[in-house]
């Protein structure tokens, strides 16, 4: 490919950039976020995605598949971001639809007081002037699931080299103060992902909290590796004596692995405990991963019972919060969760207050919105839009 950039060419590389995030406007958030990196021949050397706490709404999940739940306990952007820079800096960047993806790459790293500079990137969408599937199904290849950050990054990597004109002229993006700790904290949503053996909503509250605590040099790099084995909540006889091995070759002793696994331990407990309810499912998570770190004599938190729908009597002020689904994955407007509550004696309410609302009522019990804070902060019961449904 005949580029002009900076590093001279014979160093340089693409990393290729998708963001999933909570709407378009200016105070939305990014939800989740990829980077694919390309040497100059086109090959894969780097992959780096995870999801993040918008620390709000997560907005439209039919679009882009993010539940409340599946964020409530992953990393912050300012958790994520000196990982994301060391992706960033020096590196030609490319992305479907550039800009939007630098505005809010661009935003985050303005709200921790740093500045990233997107250099001249590539844009496949204007190479193609098509839609990211449909550039993809012109030119063969394979795109995964849309809207999911990694997959569209890979796709849009592929398409990037087969569209790629000649004599380009590109120049490398930077980060600068940037002053936040490297963390190898990151939580990918195939972690949280639906499971038929395990009820889905109970498997994205707990695995969904299991962060990294900031660590630097070698302990880092071993918290890394051991939190892509631990996606489960298990660690097979293979995964442990790779984890040793991997351990010994840092030059981690024994002591200082058992500290890496106690804080990380500790760090779980705390994001199970970031909405102020253990289930049952969640509690027997926790065990699993005490156990397979070597710390089943523990203390653990004991699992706290959530309210139900039952406990409301008629007359009860009733707020409804985010975009709900029946049995059948249907939308469900406000309006008529609002009307079935007034069929069966409930007050609809349009705020959560302290002295004019008993419950909420949400698409996910986890979501991080403005009325689910408000009702955790007052203690009210937060109730799913499902059990709420199967008590009328």
């Amino acid at each position: 490919m005949g580029w002009i950039v900076t590093p001279p060419a014979d160093r340089w590389r693409i990393t290729v950039i998708d963001v999933e995030t909570t709407g378009l406007g200016h105070a939305d958030r990014i939800l989740e976020v990829a980077a694919v990196t390309l040497n100059d021949r086109g090959e894969v050397v780097d992959e780096f995605d995870t999801m993040v706490n918008p620390d709000r709404d997560v907005g439209p999940t039919h679009i882009h598949g993010i539940t409340p739940g599946m964020v409530t306990g992953a990393p912050t952007f300012g958790e994520v971001a000196a990982a994301l820079a060391r992706r960033l800096e020096g590196v030609v960047l490319a992305a479907h639809n550039l800009p939007f993806d630098m505005r809010f790459l661009s935003r985050e790293y303005d709200r921790l007081g740093a500045r990233l500079e997107p250099g001249i990137g590539v844009c496949t969408l204007q190479l193609t002037g098509r839609r990211l599937g449909d550039a993809c199904s012109a030119h063969g290849i394979e795109h995964g699931t849309a809207h999911r950050a990694l997959h569209d990054a890979r796709a849009t990597a592929r398409l990037l080299w087969k569209v790629l004109p000649e004599g380009l002229d590109a120049h490398v993006a930077s980060v600068s103060a940037l002053h936040v700790p490297l963390s190898a904290r990151t939580l990918r949503r195939e972690a949280v992902a639906a499971s038929t053996s395990v009820e889905p909503s109970a498997l994205r509250r707990m695995l969904s909290r299991i962060p990294l605590p900031t660590a630097e040099g070698a302990t880092l790099a071993y918290l890394d590796a051991l939190d892509w084995a631990l996606d489960d909540a298990v660690l097979t006889e293979d995964e442990s004596v790779v984890l040793r091995a991997f351990a010994s070759d840092l030059g981690l002793t024994t002591a200082e692995v058992g500290l890496a696994h106690q804080r990380y331990l500790d760090q779980v407990v705390a994001g199970a405990l970031r909405d102020g309810i253990v289930t049952d499912e969640e509690h027997a998570l926790l065990t699993a991963v005490a156990t397979a770190l070597g710390l089943s004599t523990v203390h653990l938190p004991t699992p706290t019972a959530r309210p139900s729908a039952a406990v409301l009597a008629p007359g009860a002020r009733i707020c409804f919060t985010g975009a709900a689904v029946d049995g059948d994955g249907s939308p469900l407007e406000r309006e008529d969760l609002e009307a079935l509550a007034v069929q069966h004696g409930f007050v609809p309410v349009s705020n959560v207050t302290k002295k004019r609302c008993d419950a909420l009522v949400a698409a996910d019990p986890a979501s991080g919105s403005t009325k689910a804070k408000t009702a955790r902060r007052y203690g009210l019961p937060i109730l799913s839009v499902r059990s709420f449904l199967e008590s009328l």
